[in-house]
């Protein structure tokens, strides 16, 4: 048997082995956390749970993004929309308004359209066979940062704006 080291201390006090004695007596906090860091029993288990706590959060942050692609896809999507009913109605008609509300309904966007760049014909709202116009629409995304319990969410607004060029197939008789 090896033989036990005592420590002895002044005034006559108890002697006691290093391994029985209380936390608080002589090892300090950050001595026990390295003797638990240091410890290798149970490590990949923690590693793992971090390594997985990271992924989940990068995923996380991956789909919040892809919630600006999809918005913009959208807005693309309404502007074609738009753009193919203006071409095949040739003027901007009731009906590319009409279309224009059941797809902002749809997404749930709201975007402002403009068509700008045209040339109308006779007085009145139609584009001649050939001409060509841009219906443009801008939208304001809000990209939530993150939402605490106590307060409205962290949000940063995101301009987003599709400008789509359209060429009118219809041709109309103007009268002399």
């Amino acid at each position: 048997m090896k033989p036990q080291k005592v420590y002895s201390e002044a005034g006559g006090a108890k002697q006691m082995h290093r391994r029985h004695q209380s936390i608080g007596e002589s090892n300090s906090l950050p001595l026990l956390l390295r003797k638990i860091i240091s410890d290798k029993r149970g490590s990949s288990y923690f590693d793992l749970m971090i390594k997985t706590l990271v992924v989940i959060t990068l995923m996380v942050t991956v789909m919040s993004f892809l919630s600006i692609f999809t918005t913009y896809l959208n807005l693309n999507h309404v502007c074609r929309r738009i753009v193919r009913v203006v071409e095949l109605e040739g003027q901007v008609s009731d009906k590319a308004y009409d279309v224009f509300y059941r797809l902002k309904q749809q997404t749930g966007l709201s975007p402002e359209m403009i068509v700008e760049d045209v040339e109308y014909c006779d007085g009145q709202k139609k584009i001649q066979l050939r001409d060509t116009f841009t219906v443009t629409m801008t939208y304001s995304h809000p990209f939530t940062i993150f939402t605490p319990s106590f307060a409205p969410p962290v949000q940063i607004m995101i301009p987003m704006r599709v400008s789509i060029t359209g060429m009118s197939e219809k041709y109309w008789k103007l009268s002399d």
